[in-house]
């Protein structure tokens, strides 16, 4: 992202209209041959050889000339300066601060908009590791035969984007979304750290009530199951509030797995409190108190 943002000043508006033309031809197959970026850019075969080779000497694009015709396909720095240039665009963001947090399917980094305000953007990176990450989100693929890692970090970015929404309005402490666009979110920037890295809590239980009761607002509100919970994604600042983040695996309260995968959340909360601070609990009962309104 960093790459990215230095580089989109040097850009001219024909430059991103051949990766946005090269974006479009990555739906039907990974690599988009020169004639079909040609059509879908509406420029001549003179400008459009001479913008791919400009975008391709900004390191934006990565070229096949193993076939009969030269075929390109964006790698993730073209696709981090479409991202980047559409939220500058729409003022959603002026800056790009410095990165603050990794994980192995996403990126955050420090921003700020035109006010100074400081927000956090998040960029997801699904498959940088492995393309077989992506299988947990076979669910997004349909009837599909062919699914980008584009449209995947897209409609992740989205799905989380959704569920921030949602949350936010029931006035807990979780970030609130401010925009997003292709792969990139934008959200409120709150300080905290991940309970994994707390060595010390000054009260366990009571900070395990805190997200048994987060959980269960959540659940009863808003009809959503985090689906991936665990010490890695709930967030204590220094005043001990309680902050439920990666919301990428969340399912509404009636999808037909929905028992199961809050037993889970429960049950991890639940022994990682029991293995490292000795609170003991009852996760039948807690996953019963779910149900009751």
């Amino acid at each position: 992202m960093a790459e990215a943002a230095e580089i989109l000043p040097e850009l001219e508006k024909e430059d991103l209209r051949i990766l946005m033309a090269i974006e479009i031809g990555m739906k039907r197959s990974e690599y988009v041959t020169v004639n079909n970026i040609k059509f879908y850019s509406r420029y001549p075969m003179e400008e459009t050889l001479f913008r791919l080779k400009r975008v391709h000497k900004w390191n934006l694009t990565v070229r096949d000339s193993s076939k009969n015709e030269i075929a390109y396909t964006l790698n993730s720095i073209g696709y981090d300066v479409l991202g980047l240039h559409t939220l500058v665009e729409k003022n959603v963001i002026s800056q790009l601060g410095p990165l603050i947090g990794k994980g192995k399917e996403s990126d955050v980094y420090g921003c700020m908009d035109e006010n100074n305000n400081i927000y956090a953007l998040k960029i997801y990176r699904i498959g940088r590791t492995s393309f077989k990450n992506i299988r947990k989100l076979r669910s997004f693929q349909g009837e599909r035969k062919h699914i980008s890692w584009l449209y995947v970090n897209r409609l992740a970015a989205k799905k989380e984007f959704k569920a921030l929404g949602k949350i936010y309005k029931l006035k807990l402490n979780t970030p609130k979304p401010i925009g997003f666009n292709r792969h990139l979110i934008v959200m409120s920037y709150l300080r905290g750290k991940e309970l994994a890295y707390i060595q010390h809590l000054r009260n366990p239980s009571k900070i395990f009530n805190r997200i048994i009761k987060q959980m269960k607002i959540i659940y009863q509100k808003a009809n959503m199951i985090h689906g991936d919970l665990g010490e890695f994604n709930i967030i204590l600042d220094h005043k001990e509030k309680i902050l439920i983040i990666d919301w990428l695996q969340w399912i509404p309260s009636d999808h037909p797995n929905a028992n199961s995968i809050l037993e889970r959340d429960v049950e991890n909360v639940c022994n990682f409190f029991k293995k490292k601070y000795n609170v003991e609990s009852n996760p039948t009962k807690i996953i019963q108190s779910f149900y009751k309104k």
